[in-house]
């Protein structure tokens, strides 16, 4: 079997991380596996796979751009053609009449338009939330994985000399980038001084805007704008207690990492979270008062909210694996090509 794997994508998030992990991953199984992506991500995709740099940021209705993928696609000659999100999706419905192979795509987050789904064979969403404004006969939901944690990390003690917190209170942490889908601000709203210690771990346009909000609310004694962090994988163990905030997701990397890390968590009800969490740990997306009644109940209870969340802890390790999703998209292409009579 032979795929290649498609992103537009220029950034460092979970599309990046998803693609960057599914090629490597398929190649460990022994799948040829061809990768197309800007030069950028080059340095992180195994030797086993054959990467092809090409910088499609471009418009996707970009002549030069269309030309070039096409030329690539043409004489790769793959079994499955496999474009993840939705511009790499535009760029292979507007050519599939004149490339070979099975299409199939994955929908990485809720859209308005979805339009460019309907020409390809098949379409995984990464929740069953990302898949809903689909009106496509065949699509699957192949949950984001990671590795298991393996590595060193930070003991909570470490974690509070780092920030210069107090050891006698909560510490909560938030994880995203400063934009306005992931609804930092409703969590400053809903926060308050009493709750222990907030770390919000990231960066972004919105951080100016974030630390105005801090002051004005006189939360400066328990919040922390932490800013980027290089290895978030050895400071989420260290927490007692993830918070969900966004509007917006697909699958949540943080989710899964905190789940894996055996970290229990509240958020919002948006994609992923919906499918992975129960009830009693989901609040509506903008229902300020519910977040707060929630960190307000678990933030001081997090070795109990930890020893109720243990089946979850089991589950996520058998069903949000890195392994498990490689394996469940595998599955679906072989699936999708005897459907075609291709296998």
């Amino acid at each position: 079997m032979k795929i290649i794997q498609i992103m537009a994508g220029t950034g460092n998030g979970g599309l990046e991380n998803h693609f960057i992990d599914l090629s490597n991953g398929l190649a460990e199984l022994g799948v040829e596996v061809v990768a197309i992506a800007h030069e950028k991500y080059a340095s992180r995709i195994s030797s086993q796979v054959k990467y092809i740099p090409l910088d499609l940021s471009k418009s996707r209705y970009n002549l030069s751009t269309l030309l070039k993928l096409a030329t690539i696609l043409r004489r790769e000659k793959a079994d499955i053609i496999h474009s993840q999100a939705n511009k790499a999706t535009a760029l292979i419905a507007t050519l599939r009449r004149f490339i070979p192979g099975i299409t199939v795509a994955t929908i990485h987050n809720r859209k308005k338009s979805v339009s460019m789904f309907n020409a390809i064979d098949c379409v995984i969403g990464v929740s069953n939330g990302t898949i809903k404004n689909l009106t496509h006969p065949n699509t699957h939901v192949v949950y984001n994985g990671l590795s298991p944690y393996t590595g060193a990390t930070l003991t909570r003690q470490q974690l509070i000399e780092k920030y210069q917190l107090d050891p006698q209170l909560p510490l909560c942490i938030a994880v995203g980038r400063l934009v306005p889908a992931k609804a930092f601000e409703d969590l400053l709203s809903a926060w308050q001084n009493d709750f222990g210690q907030l770390v919000i771990f990231g960066d972004g346009p919105e951080r100016a805007k974030l630390e105005k909000q801090i002051t004005e609310l006189q939360l400066t004694q328990s919040v922390t704008l932490a800013g980027h962090y290089n290895n978030l994988r050895e400071a989420i163990p260290a927490a007692d207690l993830l918070i969900i905030s966004s509007r917006r997701e697909g699958f949540c990397y943080v989710m899964v990492e905190a789940l894996l890390a055996e970290l229990p968590m509240v958020s919002t009800r948006v994609p992923g979270t919906e499918d992975v969490l129960p009830e009693a740990y989901l609040v509506d997306s903008g229902d300020i008062t519910g977040l707060r009644q929630k960190i307000a109940a678990h933030a001081p209870n997090a070795s109990a909210l930890k020893l109720e969340m243990a089946p979850l802890f089991e589950w996520a390790r058998n069903n949000l694996s890195l392994q498990k999703m490689v394996e469940n998209t595998h599955a679906i292409y072989l699936e999708t090509m005897e459907s075609a009579g291709t296998h």
